[in-house]
């Protein structure tokens, strides 16, 4: 067919679409994929089967029991109580530290001498092994020759209990927690050195006073770093091992016995390894739900 001019009209053919796969990327992420498979997928996937069975490590992987040691887990006054503690420590550990860091962040942005020395001073608690530190929070806290204690009787308080107290154990704790929030901080810190200065000086020109300026361009420049720690801090407290075992092993009177250290004591201490893979589970459920909530709720705003 010929156009007016009497030229055959030019039919463009398509080029087939060639995949393309750029490796410099795949072969960066390739370790970490790896590490995430055999180190957090494998596990969890393990603890979940071994939760069906009565397992038993010298010829695993034992009887088939289906749900009896989530049927056990329903009528166990100890589950019930150590789902309560770490309930309770979750909300004192959000009482206590989770604001702290943003609080430091924002009065370190405001410090324009020595800023880099206060930040090496912030980050110097996160050098001190934890193990350490709470065994120094651990005599501290001893009710007969403890330093905390020898202190408030010069102001005529104390003694009290500490950790041997079941109403103060939980919070003696989380107390340490608030003296080391050097990476929370640095995180916040960097965030808010992405905020334009001109925005925050138009503010003070329209005379936006500092809570103002706070709540109309800090906050909202922070909320999505503010989201994202509080999913790492979720997890991070439904999973704190180290300072129950290591200041009061549990007690007093189990008022400190979370679901990790169920776990640790089901497994190592008891060896019923199918109970503590059902624990594994219940804890991973509850905190993906948690998790949910929170990001619906982040979206939703």
């Amino acid at each position: 067919m010929k156009t007016a001019t009497g030229q055959q009209p030019q039919v463009q053919l398509k080029t087939p679409y060639r995949f393309k796969i750029s490796w410099t990327p795949i072969l960066f992420l390739t370790p970490a994929i790896v590490c995430f498979l055999v180190f957090k997928y494998y596990p969890l996937l393990q603890a979940v089967y071994m939760g069906f069975f009565d397992y038993k490590v010298i010829n695993p992987p034992g009887k088939f029991v289906w749900l009896d040691n989530y049927k056990y887990l329903w009528h166990s006054t100890e589950f019930w109580n150590a789902l309560r503690n770490t309930f309770a420590f979750f909300f004192i550990y959000f009482i206590l530290t989770f604001w702290v860091p943003i609080v430091q962040a924002v009065l370190l942005n405001e410090v324009k001498f020595a800023s880099k020395t206060m930040r090496s001073l912030y980050l110097l608690p996160t050098a001190v092994p934890s193990v350490a530190g709470y065994l120094l929070w651990k005599w501290l806290y001893n009710p007969d020759y403890g330093l905390l204690n020898y202190l408030l009787s010069f102001i005529g308080l104390g003694p009290y209990g500490w950790l041997n107290d079941p109403a103060m154990s939980k919070w003696a704790i989380v107390l340490p927690g608030v003296f080391a929030t050097g990476m929370g901080m640095l995180i916040y810190y960097s965030a808010l050195q992405g905020i334009p200065s001109e925005n925050v000086e138009a503010a003070k020109i329209d005379g936006a006073g500092p809570w103002r300026r706070m709540t109309a361009i800090v906050f909202p420049s922070l909320k999505f770093v503010i989201g994202i720690q509080f999913i790492s801090f979720i997890s991070g407290v439904f999973l704190t091992f180290d300072p129950m075992y290591i200041m009061t092993g549990g007690g007093p009177a189990n008022s400190t016995r979370t679901l990790a250290m169920l776990v640790f004591n089901s497994s190592f201490k008891e060896f019923r390894f199918g109970v503590a893979g059902s624990i594994s589970l219940v804890m991973f459920v509850i905190i993906a739900l948690i998790t949910y909530v929170q990001l619906k709720l982040s979206n939703r705003d």
